[in-house]
């Protein structure tokens, strides 16, 4: 059996991340999958009927159109696609009503009635150059912030949980639902400190 500089256990995108990296650096790799096909949760097959593609775990992957790592492989070239819907997220709430999380960030705040300044305030503080602010969440840990002040906010109130900081921010429930909507994708309880940051 041949010699590897690095075997890599599943071909999800950090998986498969890792190999790149590794295989950029002029290092063999074998990369190991348990599943039939490659891909982790963006896998997708034909689930029902012939020619239909249905996502298999995730269909969504709001990190991954910003990630640096991604942004710096040539994926267009393979085929990735990158789908964005007018609204990513619908929040359901009492009385037949939905929060709804718009591309466009004026319109979620303008839909967020008297929470929509503090929408404003709070998320538009993150959005001057969001792609520093990921750049910086993503990067080896040690490592100088290019917008320090941005991530200290970041850090700062991201030392709370979901669940307190939907409560102190927001008045009403459409926006607080989007808040902690968002933040349940961090699996872990919306009363748990830096939950709705680390997803």
């Amino acid at each position: 059996m041949p010699g590897y500089d690095a075997i890599v256990i599943g071909s999800g995108p950090n998986g498969l991340a890792a190999a790149i990296s590794l295989a950029q650096a002029q290092k063999s790799v074998l990369v190991v999958e348990a599943s039939s096909t490659i891909g982790g949760s963006t896998r997708s097959e034909e689930l029902t009927l012939p020619g239909l593609i249905h996502d298999v775990c995730s269909a969504v992957h709001p990190t991954g159109v910003v990630s640096p790592f991604f942004r710096k492989l040539p994926l267009e070239q393979h085929g990735l696609r990158w789908i964005h819907a007018p609204y990513s997220v619908a929040h359901p709430l009492d009385g037949g009503r939905a929060a709804l999380l718009a591309r466009s960030f004026e319109e979620t705040a303008e839909t967020l009635g008297a929470d929509g300044d503090r929408w404003r305030r709070f998320f538009g503080a993150f959005l001057h150059r969001p792609d520093l602010l990921f750049e910086d969440l993503l990067s080896p840990p040690f490592k100088l912030p290019q917008q320090p002040l941005t991530m200290a906010r970041f850090g700062w109130y991201g030392l709370r949980s979901a669940y307190a900081l939907a409560k102190s921010l927001f008045t009403e429930d459409p926006a607080r639902a989007l808040l902690a909507g968002c933040a349940g994708h961090s699996i872990l309880p919306l009363t748990h400190p830096l939950g709705w940051c680390s997803r």
